[in-house]
């Protein structure tokens, strides 16, 4: 009579322990790989569409479209996969494409990378890059690195630029090459 009750338990220690070996590898499923688990996109998102309105006017300020996203936390950093931004800016509308894309800074920041293509339709410009960073708070426009624009006369060529949006001022340095039409006789 004792057995059977020696046998019942075993079985109950045994089955503790296997709850407790199942309960701690659910509480660490990445023990030992924490890195990988910091490191990973804690939001990930397809065919995104963004707004950024004007605090005063309510006006949307820009639309930001991207293929893909992916938010990192941990570096304060989100990723978009082929970005698109329209700017506008009363009179004058401006929209940037780009590879890849960056949002730093809580969103002040918008950094486009490889491929970027920024098109004013209402200036007939168009200016390719390798970098162009967007700082929406200051409504200011930088590439820091070689700039080709062309436009209606012609063509320029810089190794730097930068605008502000409000004023319309851009501002094109380290070695200016522009080349322009003449008048067809």
């Amino acid at each position: 009579m004792r057995r059977p009750g020696l046998l019942s338990a075993s079985g109950v220690i045994l089955l503790g322990l296997i709850v407790m070996m199942t309960l701690h590898e659910w509480g660490n499923p990445l023990e030992g790989d924490n890195e990988a688990f910091l490191s990973a996109p804690a939001i990930t998102a397809e065919n995104i569409v963004a707004r950024q309105f004007n605090r005063d006017s309510g006006e949307v300020e820009y639309r930001l479209l991207a293929n893909n996203l992916e938010q990192y936390e941990r570096e304060a950093l989100t990723l978009l996969d082929h970005p698109n931004l329209s700017l506008n800016n009363g009179n004058n509308q401006w929209t940037i494409q780009a590879d890849n894309g960056e949002v730093r800074d809580n969103g002040d920041l918008i950094v486009f990378e490889n491929n970027v293509e920024a098109v004013s339709k209402n200036n007939g410009v168009t200016l390719d890059t390798r970098e162009l960073h967007y700082l929406s708070g200051d409504r200011q426009v930088s590439a820091p690195d070689t700039v080709h624009m062309r436009h209606s006369e012609g063509s320029t060529r810089a190794g730097s630029m930068d605008a502000d949006l409000d004023t319309g001022r851009m501002t094109l340095k380290q070695g200016v090459v522009s080349e322009f039409k003449g008048p067809k006789p």
